[in-house]
């Protein structure tokens, strides 16, 4: 074990379960081959009971492979798309469309939006994208029951595209009654981490970390999903209520921009590393892996560019839920970030400003740490061991040291499964 600590990978992997990856043999192969975290997509579940399940066939597996492996359940959120639509519709740029959230077959002229609040949310100049932005309309009028909307990019419109408004608050809470439905599923299932998708403001942390503490769950932690212009505005605070945050590209790419998600990956991931908070980066790693046994060299680079900007784990979502082939979509993932890794721990020294900034907000805790860390190395060792009871302490070495591997001996089950999330330990 201390064998494959020193000379494997840091980086994390996460893998989402799905039709290529349910069973019990493709769940070990993947282990054996990388995972460290598994993700459940309530997306694709109606039935929460069907997570208690999931979670023991993970368990069971990883204790025969001798790992700890973290899961977490992906809420589904308020995802908004248009109803049903006729065949053969198309948005044409120019021309104006009526907006409804009264049920109603889509044509060219009217399209029903399933979002209760649509009238009252938006307002003049919003832009709306529908089908992850290649139709894009802008509010032109507000009416009682509807609005109208100018086609500014036009195209072919079919049955329940997704529908993203960027600029806009949303007065519903994230947490939808599928949601509290698959809260309380998950809770039976005693998962590790719960996902909360469409996270706008602080307080919808405080919202699901209620509902926890009222369903006497405290253990769950939560990760806070960044892909709403308005959750990247305030930041800061949500990292600080957040116990992991997750950069979701799809969502994130649509409202901001995909020419402005580069950024906002590497400011996500700096501001995690200077709150000491686990941070995962996800969304088309190796897209290209659903079909082929090869990734391109473009995902290869971008999986890379997050590990040297010192995420704790890349996530894996259609590659290994639906992919041709998930055991060797980690096998390659999981040789990239030994690889990174490696390349990160030689470039160490260009990451001293955030050590410094680290240092400076919890001083006393990376006093200790920092001076475990340099004890280790003029002692030529393999490993630093963090006891711990809570997790705290080998977080605080893994986002201090990229250099050797953390054992973190602790005598609670539930923290030792969470810390599979975090980097190097």
């Amino acid at each position: 074990m201390l064998k494959h600590l020193i000379h494997g990978k840091r980086t994390k992997v996460i893998a989402t379960l799905g039709p290529a990856s349910n069973s019990k043999e493709i769940i070990e192969q993947m282990i054996i081959q990388g995972v460290d975290v598994v993700r459940l997509n309530a997306s694709h579940h109606r039935d929460p009971s069907v997570y208690k399940k999931m979670v023991q066939t993970v368990r069971k597996v990883a204790k025969k492979a001798h790992r700890h492996v973290s899961i977490f359940l992906d809420l589904q959120g308020p995802k908004i798309r248009v109803g049903k639509i006729k065949k053969g519709t198309r948005l044409n740029a120019g021309d104006s469309v009526i907006l409804t959230s009264n049920p109603l077959v889509g044509t060219a002229e009217t399209v029903y939006i399933n979002y209760p609040s649509l009238v009252q949310d938006l307002n003049l100049g919003d832009p709306i994208y529908i089908d992850d932005g290649r139709i894009c309309l802008e509010v032109t009028q507000k009416e009682k029951e509807h609005l109208c909307a100018n086609v500014k990019v036009g195209g072919e419109l079919s049955d329940y595209k997704g529908v993203n408004f960027p600029n806009t608050t949303m007065s519903t809470s994230p947490i939808t009654e599928k949601d509290q439905k698959d809260i309380q599923g998950a809770i039976a299932a005693k998962v590790d981490y719960i996902a909360l998708s469409f996270v706008s403001d602080p307080e919808d942390i405080v919202e699901l970390r209620g509902i926890l503490d009222q369903s006497k769950a405290k253990g769950i932690r939560i990760i806070a999903k960044i892909e709403r212009p308005q959750a990247v505005e305030q930041l800061s605070a949500i990292i600080k209520l957040a116990d992991a945050v997750m950069v979701a590209r799809g969502d994130l790419g649509v409202e901001i921009g995909v020419e402005k998600v580069p950024k906002i990956q590497k400011r996500i991931i700096r501001n995690c590393n200077r709150h000491l908070t686990p941070v995962i980066v996800a969304t088309q790693m190796l897209e290209s892996m659903i079909h082929s046994e090869v990734a391109t060299r473009a995902e290869v680079s971008d999986v890379a560019n997050a590990i040297y900007d010192l995420c704790d784990a890349v996530m894996l979502s259609g590659e290994t839920a639906i992919g041709v082939n998930p055991v060797n979509v980690i096998k390659v993932i999981s040789q990239i970030c030994k690889e990174s890794d490696h390349h990160v721990n030689a470039i160490r020294n260009e990451e001293q400003t955030q050590l410094s900034s680290i240092v400076s907000t919890h001083a006393r805790t990376s006093s200790f740490c920092i001076a475990a860390e340099q004890i280790a190395i003029e002692n030529n060792a393999t490993a630093i061991m963090t006891f711990t009871s809570s997790g705290s302490t080998p977080l605080f070495t893994s986002k201090l040291s990229a250099i050797l591997p953390i054992l973190a001996p602790t005598d609670n089950e539930l923290v030792c499964s969470q810390m599979a999330l975090y980097r190097g330990v």
